[in-house]
């Protein structure tokens, strides 16, 4: 089938594969995939639609995000997990979504709507150890969940904290588990007993392992990418990287030495040069930012061959990227180019592309813009694409690479 000018490819058979090593190493403890900014850019109600089963719970950001959730078919509790505007309270009714209370007027508005609509909302409790953004102030929160938990009609089915820096400060983070840990104790001494207690997001979960707690909240370790950093004593589980960006060569050109490419002509070349043209750019998500980075080139002429890789010459454009194959042999135009993601062996990872452009991998998969079609793949075979156009699904179509 033809992909097109860019794509991202994503390997539902890794994405299941990461889940269940996952749950094998947690045990018997629940899961809240977070699912927030299209699943990482990975693509939310696909992603949604393959994993609800095998999960207890989707994290959102937004209303919006878990509305789009129900229109596509998504039957799983799903938990905003940030706050929202009080005007949309009457949207959480509507399409059955759990709401955070991060501060008591929104549980007063809240205990308000109840009495509207004559029923019980369920809610989670979100408590500030230390990342300084949202959630109740630790040091009020004792007394302020014990109010909350007069409003008969505000059932509190979980209280949670978030680590700003469980791959980075480990001894900040022992803090936050300690505070936590006191408060939930408390909370059940004064009668406030049967919420699910979560603070763990990949990184708690790898290198942490007595924050389990009641459940975790995963979804970089879902997509396969691993935290930047693991202390002492971590988890160690093998993942793989559910995303793989893809383009091909569109234009070959010869440009003699001493000639700039791209804008603000910031690169000059050093001799007589082969360059290639790629069809892709900051419009579709590749970062602007990217310095010295690199790219996978499979030539359509060496099926099964080495993988080559060539270096990304002058500035990122919206839509196009140089590079430099002078050296590459029997390069055509239509050869298809990994910017992220594994060919025949040779790797180009998330965590390479952030190096590059001095980001997060977080940002490089959330950043994918949706003019780029996701690619579903299982057993090596297309089962989805989502683009701009259209949404197909036809489990005869077969990948080629």
């Amino acid at each position: 089938m033809d992909l097109g000018r860019i794509w991202a490819e994503i390997d539902l058979n890794a994405l299941r594969n990461n889940l269940s090593i996952i749950k094998q190493t947690l045990g018997n403890k629940k899961i809240l995939l977070a699912i927030k900014a299209d699943a990482y850019g990975h693509g939310a109600k696909e992603i949604a639609l393959e994993l609800q089963n095998d999960v207890d719970m989707l994290g959102v950001a937004g209303v919006e995000e878990g509305i789009s959730l129900r229109y596509g078919g998504v039957n799983v509790p799903i938990l905003v997990l940030s706050p929202i505007p009080y005007f949309e309270i009457d949207l959480l009714w509507e399409y059955n979504l759990i709401p955070t209370v991060s501060e008591m007027e929104f549980a007063r508005f809240l205990q308000e709507s109840t009495k509207v609509k004559g029923a019980n909302i369920h809610i989670h409790i979100e408590v500030d150890t230390g990342m300084g953004r949202t959630g109740l102030d630790y040091e009020k929160s004792l007394e302020q969940i014990i109010e909350i938990s007069t409003y008969k009609s505000l059932i509190i089915d979980g209280i949670f904290t978030h680590f700003p820096s469980a791959d980075s400060d480990p001894e900040f983070t022992k803090q936050q588990i300690g505070k936590f840990q006191n408060l939930c104790e408390k909370l059940n001494q004064s009668g406030i007993t049967n919420f699910i207690r979560h603070a763990s997001n990949s990184a708690g979960f790898l290198n942490y392992p007595y924050a389990d707690f009641d459940m975790i909240r995963p979804g970089l370790s879902v997509y396969g990418i691993y935290p930047k950093n693991t202390i002492t004593d971590s988890r160690s589980i093998t993942l793989n990287p559910v995303m793989s960006l893809r383009s091909r060569i569109v234009n070959l050109r010869y440009i003699p030495q001493g000639c700039s490419i791209s804008y603000d002509r910031n690169y000059f070349t050093d001799k007589d040069s082969i360059v290639a043209v790629i069809t892709a750019g900051y419009g579709d998500g590749y970062p602007f930012a990217l310095k010295n980075g690199e790219v996978l080139i499979q030539l359509a002429s060496e099926s099964g061959g080495p993988t080559r890789r060539a270096k990304i010459i002058g500035n990122i454009c919206m839509d196009l990227i140089m590079i430099d194959v002078t050296d590459i042999h029997g390069i055509k135009i239509g050869d298809i180019i990994t910017l992220m993601g594994s060919t025949n062996g040779e790797t180009i990872s998330a965590y390479d592309l952030a190096k590059w452009a001095n980001t997060i991998p977080y940002e490089i998969t959330c950043r994918i813009s949706p003019r780029v079609p996701r690619v579903f793949i299982k057993e090596q075979k297309i089962v989805a694409m989502r683009n701009l156009l259209r949404l197909i699904g036809d489990n005869r179509l077969t990948l080629t690479k």
